[in-house]
């Protein structure tokens, strides 16, 4: 099979409806209609790596999409605004769409880091270039020139492998990140431990579970879910 080939089947994982995204995009309303949804933007968008566009160059709109994927408009434009949220696309200004999660389902690299950053490299470039073309500079076009611009890029891509490789997480930076957000950890791991009883009991919280905590709190606030029922 040649590697013009190799990206045109989706690979999914046997737990991806398991995952955290996936349930609480299905405990919506039209919840199953989303995750529909979504599994056909995924097969729409792998010839192009993940970037949804008609022939290259054209966005798809709302409006394209919902007759792609045969549902009405108005549950595409909410599916896209929870997708967003749940951060499993993003759609940059001139209307692109990309599927964020499209590294872990095609192509072949040397590691799976290597995927991802070249994925997020390809997505940071685009929206520069956006930036780039559309600015002005006290009323005049930008004078940079393309081969100026690759290699500002290819800078910014070393810096940031490099961010990612030295990175390491403070955790007194964290802890007074959760305090001054006020989230009440200890009520979430007491009600845990109520309902899901069956389970060994959790004692403590380590800084970056309380961190955990407190990211998918906004999330289901964002969405509207009562975080209890979402335990239940």
């Amino acid at each position: 099979m040649s590697d013009s080939k190799r990206y045109y089947y989706l690979k999914l994982k046997e737990n991806f409806y398991d995952t955290e995204e996936i349930k609480i995009l299905e405990s919506c309303k039209n919840g199953y209609l989303y995750s529909n949804i979504l599994l056909k933007m995924y097969l729409k968008s792998l010839k192009n790596e993940g970037r949804l566009t008609l022939n290259m160059h054209i966005p798809y709109n709302p409006q394209m999409i919902a007759t792609i994927v045969g549902h009405n408009i108005d549950v595409v434009e909410k599916a896209l605004k929870i997708f967003k949220d749940l951060k499993l696309i993003e759609i940059l200004d001139n209307g692109t769409i990309y599927m964020l999660d499209m590294q872990n389902y095609i192509g072949k690299s040397t590691t799976e880091g290597d995927r991802k950053r070249l994925y997020r490299s390809r997505i940071k470039e685009e929206k520069e270039l956006l930036e780039l073309t559309e600015g002005t500079i006290d009323g005049q076009k930008s004078d940079i020139y393309p081969l100026e611009i690759e290699l500002d890029l290819e800078k910014e891509r070393e810096l940031e492998i490099d961010k990612e490789n030295t990175y390491t997480c403070n955790l007194e930076q964290t802890k007074k990140e959760i305090e001054s957000d006020k989230i009440d950890c200890d009520k979430i791991k007491d009600l845990f431990n109520q309902i899901c009883s069956n389970l060994p009991k959790v004692r403590s919280l380590s800084a970056n579970r309380r961190k955990a905590i407190k990211n998918r709190i906004k999330t289901l606030t964002n969405l509207s879910i009562d975080y209890n029922a979402y335990f239940s």
